[in-house]
């Protein structure tokens, strides 16, 4: 009998390495996660609009592996451009567990 498993969607994480840091007082970045996988994410039409009614700009969405220490005071490196972390977003209907990263260029 084949066990029924429902919205369960399979991620690689394969599209791209990200780099995950921080700023501390004096401006200097500390690293918080190198060369980390990612997904691209199309931009819905939902987020596009909530983004737009709060006045914000999205430039990428990405899916990243479920770790803990990721805030939306960090920020994100893809192939040496610089984007703010504006919204996350866990995504419990993947395997592996996933975050969702709404990102705006710095």
């Amino acid at each position: 009998m084949k066990i029924k498993v429902d919205n369960i969607e399979f991620v690689s994480f394969s599209d791209g390495v990200c780099n995950i840091y921080t700023e501390n007082d004096t401006g200097e970045n500390i690293n918080k996660y190198e060369n980390l996988g990612f997904n691209n994410r199309i931009l819905g039409f939902t987020r596009f609009f909530q983004a737009d009614a709060n006045k914000m700009a999205v430039d990428k969405v990405i899916r990243i592996p479920k770790l803990d220490d990721i805030d939306t005071y960090d920020h994100v490196s893809i192939g040496g451009v610089e984007y703010d972390i504006k919204l996350i977003q866990d995504m419990y209907n993947t395997n592996p567990q996933s975050r969702d990263l709404t990102l705006q260029l710095r």
